[in-house]
């Protein structure tokens, strides 16, 4: 060590010697005097976890890591500062080094081995006293650090995590203090995630809570069969649907998708489905039930969210079905006749533009036609390949399973998805209705069955 050397060890010496984290000064820098130092880049490594602990360094400048090899990677302990004597308590004892350490910056370090810190001890007892007291704060550093990890998991496992646990997180020993920070990330991760799992069981309440409890419901009539179904996706997705009875004859259906997830789109879905239930009732045709609906959405619409919605109003009596699609898939109308007709989009989705109210449109509904109705839950689901379902795929099943019940019609679509998509999980809610006028037998009068006879 030169002059220099020597002197700059003094004054980074002098500033820790008072707390005993070093041996006495002049004994070491006796020792240090005649061992030559060794300069290390950032990140070279100084020790290996397992080796034979035979020697002790002084860290005289820099920054080392102290890191644990585990078969999934390094896992950072600590990292400590210029200057003090690092690995003495292993190379005392004869240990096996018990982690690894690395310079987190560039460092300058002294070899110091145990002959030396045999001598050390020898002309100052002290220096054996220091060694075991740090020793005893560490272990008392480790046992406290353990029991609150220890609570700190258990407390997981229990689902009653106290976050002010992450504050007693924050104040672990230095000897632990990056893997304190790291399992205090880990901490606060779960409790995200428990937070967010309460969320999406709330959000999944709101949207269970606005469709029909009965998914079939008594329209009073029976020429008419209606069928709904929605599986809701991993995350709560923003699908909805109703059945609206307005008069004796007429009955309105919509079904709709609001952008968005979670709890956003569940409180806004269910102001989406009140507004539309009391637009359709107050209004007389389904133009101006949209138009209204959509007017009162764009009010203090601040968080610019926005649904797509198939509305329509199915007209009994005149065998008509008057539909506003703002935005939506375009439903299937299968005809009794065989025709297979798009109910394409007749303007914007809802709460987009408040002067911009999507149109009507009319098509005939007899008895025997189908109306499909879907979210796109359906066309984009997606199989390990990453392809999608697809129109091509939903018409193909519709048409081979048009003959059976609308339950029947409906549940197909549910396995043809599922086959389509195997194990592949889905991003989004799946809806799907079916709605479809009967046909009445005839029945022949009195006399004609006598004369048949």
């Amino acid at each position: 060590m030169t002059h220099q050397e020597e002197r700059g060890a003094r004054q980074a010496g002098e500033a820790v010697h008072a707390k005993g984290s070093l041996p006495p000064l002049d004994f070491l820098l006796e020792i240090l005097a005649d061992l030559s130092p060794i300069d290390l880049p950032s990140g070279d490594v100084l020790l290996r976890q397992g080796e034979e602990s035979d020697c002790a360094f002084y860290l005289e400048r820099g920054a080392l890591q102290v890191y644990a090899e585990t078969r999934y990677g390094p896992v950072p302990l600590a990292t400590l500062e210029a200057p003090r004597l690092i690995g003495e308590i292993g190379a005392l004892a004869g240990l096996a080094r018990i982690a690894s350490v690395k310079a987190a910056s560039a460092a300058r370090v002294y070899r110091v081995d145990r002959v030396q810190l045999l001598e050390l001890g020898r002309r100052s007892p002290d220096f054996f006293a220091t060694v075991v007291r740090q020793l005893g704060g560490q272990i008392d550093s480790v046992n406290k650090a353990l029991a609150l990890y220890s609570n700190a998991l258990q407390a997981l496992e229990r689902r009653d995590f106290d976050v002010a646990i992450l504050e007693d997180l924050t104040r672990a020993s230095p000897h632990l203090a990056e893997f304190s920070a790291a399992f205090r990330r880990f901490a606060e991760h779960i409790v995200r995630n428990k937070r967010r799992q309460e969320e999406m069981a709330s959000a999944a309440l709101i949207q269970r809570s606005f469709l029909p409890e009965d998914s079939r419901i008594d329209f009073a009539r029976d020429d008419l069969e209606l069928r709904a179904q929605m599986r809701p996706a991993r995350e709560v997705g923003g699908d909805f649907y109703d059945f609206i009875p307005l008069d004796s004859d007429r009955l309105a259906v919509v079904l709709g998708d609001v952008c968005g997830k979670g709890m956003p789109a569940s409180l806004f879905m269910s102001v989406v489905v009140t507004v539309l239930r009391m637009s359709a009732r107050e209004e007389q045709n389904a133009a101006a039930a949209i138009a209204r609906a959509n007017a009162l959405l764009c009010r203090d619409n601040s968080a610019s969210l926005f649904a797509t919605c198939f509305f329509a109003v199915l007209h009994l009596r005149e065998g008509v079905l008057e539909y506003c699609n703002c935005g939506h898939n375009a439903p299937v109308h299968l005809s009794s006749s065989g025709q297979v007709r798009r109910l394409e989009t007749t303007g914007l989705p809802l709460a987009m533009l408040a002067d911009r109210p999507a149109g009507a449109a009319r098509v005939p509904f007899a008895p025997g036609d189908t109306l499909f109705i879907f979210s796109d839950g359906v066309t984009e689901a997606i199989n390990p390949a990453e392809e999608e379902f697809g129109d091509a795929l939903l018409l193909e099943t519709l048409m081979e399973n048009r003959e059976g019940t609308v339950a029947d019609f409906v549940s197909r679509v549910f396995d043809a998805v599922d086959a389509f998509a195997g194990e592949e999980p889905q991003a989004d809610d799946i809806t799907c209705i079916a709605v479809r006028r009967r046909v009445k037998p005839n029945i022949l009068p009195e006399t004609a069955i006598s004369d048949s006879n």
